[in-house]
């Protein structure tokens, strides 16, 4: 929408000082009221400005910039997957170890030849198994890892509030993501992280 110069006068007023009165701003701009009743109305209807009763006009901002958190919330995780670190169910316990640091996980997914999940191994799985392990070096990851059925898998249509909710009831820090429901491809995983990461770099409406 094109506001007119006093309209623009009253925002950029509004943006420094609130809140104003009908007269002030009037005064300000050397008019009456009943002179910027109109523009008053308009930018209220538009929602640059709130009207608060015995306080004044508020600037809120423009609000095609303000954040809309019901869209943020509805949101499906396909565009803020991270990729899945695989490993097969023969790997040694050393080897997924030596994975997992290096890649900076919190968990590794165990597939079979067909790239499909059979199982997923977090940091603390890993920790309790050496202590009670003889040898790491020769003991699969395999013996160690929760197996399906017990896993919770999301697909990429999955909204960022039921992952979330997912994450939470869980008490899981990752999720693996497939690519359909009734599928166990693995395509990425959705992590507690990067929603926190996406809500930060989202959450904020420009003023």
């Amino acid at each position: 929408m094109e506001f007119t110069e006093r309209q623009k006068k009253i925002i950029e007023m509004l943006k420094a000082n609130s809140p104003m009165t009908g007269e002030k701003i009037g005064e300000s701009l050397g008019l009456s009221v009943p002179t910027i009743r109109a523009d008053l109305r308009l930018l209220t209807a538009v929602e640059i400005l709130a009207a608060r009763p015995k306080v004044g006009y508020i600037y809120q901002g423009n609000p095609a910039n303000r954040l809309n958190y019901n869209e943020l919330y509805d949101l499906p995780i396909e565009d803020i997957l991270l990729p899945a670190t695989k490993i097969s169910e023969d790997t040694s316990m050393q080897a997924a170890i030596t994975k997992l640091f290096i890649e900076d996980v919190g968990s590794l997914y165990v597939v079979d030849d067909d790239s499909e999940l059979v199982g997923l191994i977090s940091r603390k799985d890993l920790l309790r198994a050496t202590f009670t392990s003889d040898d790491p070096k020769v003991v699969p990851a395999g013996v160690v890892m929760t197996r399906m059925p017990n896993i919770v898998m999301v697909t990429p249509q999955t909204t960022i509030l039921e992952a979330g909710r997912l994450l939470l009831t869980h008490e899981v820090d990752s999720l693996p993501v497939v690519d359909k429901s009734g599928s166990r491809s693995v395509i990425g995983k959705i992590t507690k992280n990067r929603i926190f990461q996406h809500f930060i770099e989202n959450g904020q409406a420009d003023s």
